[in-house]
């Protein structure tokens, strides 16, 4: 237990109405930060702990254990809340987080874009074949709905340079047309979410940004709308959406932090580093 439990669980789930899950939340992250704190301050002492000791602690949930900024966040709501009931409940003499802020973060979301005609020069980055699988079709602009139906014959015409890579990937061995993202047993995935296990390991390929279906699809619409060499009406024929579809994109294109890509930003832990 963290000091003055018992009255802050009291505290919250009386005046503050706070639910049951919230309070045990909030139990989790106040109790992870006095065992950091008998550890890590001069004093754990509630009297004793400044703002500061504070900071070090989110620096720490940061840089050592990695956790998301709005992750931090929520343990900075937390930790706010404790200290000011104790300062309400006289425990300590003045509120001590007054100038404590939250940790600002990026609101325009980054997206790689004109990785498509680039594929040949990440394949000694990747540590699964399907991931090129997964960038070469939604490069052929192919939907997430569409990938779990595709066999060998949709695309075999569309692969050009990559066609040896990618189609040595595929057993042809009991189905002359196998589907691209097949179990052991040649049958199709269930699910997406396969696909994205099995190419988990390069989830920072195109870092900054995470390699997931949802990502793929986006920087393909953005490198297409950012080319500014195709119509509005071909681009409504490439990307297959309707006029309101392409108007939401061409607006969020503009918002967002669109990066050309370059072989430096595929090379494992960042530029410098050698491939694997």
């Amino acid at each position: 237990m963290y000091p003055h439990q018992t009255g802050f669980e009291n505290w919250c789930r009386g005046p503050q109405r706070l639910s049951s899950k919230s309070i045990e939340n909030a139990n989790y992250c106040l109790d992870h930060f006095f065992t950091y704190a008998q550890v890590n301050f001069p004093s754990s002492e509630v009297n004793e702990i400044t703002a500061n000791n504070v900071r070090d602690y989110l620096q720490q949930l940061s840089s050592k254990e990695k956790l998301q900024v709005t992750t931090v966040n929520k343990y900075v709501s937390y930790i706010k809340k404790y200290f000011y009931y104790l300062a309400l409940a006289g425990i300590t003499p003045t509120y001590h987080l007054l100038d404590l802020k939250g940790y600002s973060f990026e609101c325009r979301k980054t997206y790689v874009i004109d990785w498509q005609d680039h594929l040949p020069a990440l394949i000694p980055y990747v540590q699964h074949p399907l991931t090129l699988w997964l960038l070469q079709l939604f490069a052929l602009g192919y939907q997430a709905k569409e990938l779990l139906s595709l066999r060998s014959s949709d695309v075999k015409d569309d692969l050009a340079d990559m066609t040896d890579y990618l189609t040595g990937t595929l057993s042809f061995a009991d189905n002359p047309d196998p589907y691209i993202f097949a179990s052991r047993s040649g049958k199709p995935y269930a699910s997406s979410n396969n696909i994205m296990q099995l190419v988990k390991p390069d989830k920072d390929l195109l870092s900054p940004m995470p390699l997931t279906l949802t990502n793929l699809r986006l920087s393909y619409v953005y490198s297409m709308i950012s080319q500014q060499k195709y119509s509005d009406k071909e681009l409504l024929d490439l990307l297959h959406c309707p006029p309101k579809r392409l108007a939401y994109y061409q607006y969020n294109a503009v918002q967002c932090n669109l990066i050309p890509f370059s072989e430096e930003i595929v090379k494992k832990g960042g530029p410098d580093a050698a491939p694997a």
